[in-house]
């Protein structure tokens, strides 16, 4: 259920009123007007001169002044209550300045920034051969296709070095020898992780 503080704000700017404008028009002080929105009823002179407040609002604003004097004796006598409530809703939605705004969005994106860096630094390149396929039978030379990440170096068999596209996609071809052998291929990053893998087939010809 709203409070009478609730009830008197949202008449007050149905009307289209300012707090001064209605302090005017009622002769009740702003301070109390703003004690009354804000359910501060330890900030106004008594309980008495706050239903007459209630009152005199009501009809200004066009309230059920009965009503709103009813909801007032309700919350007036739990003050404590009321204002546990109001504690506990600033602490779970504090004000935050439009100056201090910007600052705490900056910050945040810098955070994800270098959350995404340090994961780059930590994550070893990704290394895909799409060919030659595992135990495949081939003639020399010998073409090998793939894909890494775009700053990484691929080294095969320790003396061959390829660069990627802008895409990450690699082809080399390299003279092997008659028989069974291993291809060594590996993918370094900049920040020197490296992926390994080792791919053997057979050469029964060049």
């Amino acid at each position: 259920m709203k409070t009478v503080g609730q009830i008197i704000r949202a008449g007050r700017l149905k009307g289209n009123f300012s707090v001064e404008q209605l302090s005017h028009l009622t002769k009740i002080d702003t301070k109390y007007i703003e004690a009354l929105e804000s359910d501060l009823y330890s900030d106004l002179p008594s309980e008495t001169f706050a239903k007459g407040f209630i009152r005199n609002l009501s009809q200004r604003l066009s309230l059920d002044s009965d009503e709103l004097v009813a909801i007032f004796r309700r919350d007036f006598r739990q003050p404590e209550l009321t204002r546990t409530t109001k504690i506990r809703r600033r602490a779970m939605f504090p004000k935050v300045s439009s100056q201090l705004l910007p600052f705490l969005i900056g910050g945040f994106v810098f955070v994800i920034y270098l959350i995404f860096q340090f994961r780059t630094i930590l994550t070893p390149p990704k290394l895909e051969i799409s060919r030659p396929s595992n135990t495949s039978v081939l003639i020399s030379p010998v073409e090998i296709e793939g894909d890494t990440s775009i700053d990484a170096t691929v080294t095969i068999n320790e003396d061959i070095q390829v660069r990627p596209d802008s895409s990450g996609h690699f082809l080399a071809r390299i003279n092997l020898p008659v028989g069974e052998t291993v291809l060594d291929i590996k993918s370094i990053n900049r920040f020197g992780r490296t992926t390994f893998k080792k791919l053997p087939v057979t050469i029964i010809s060049k």
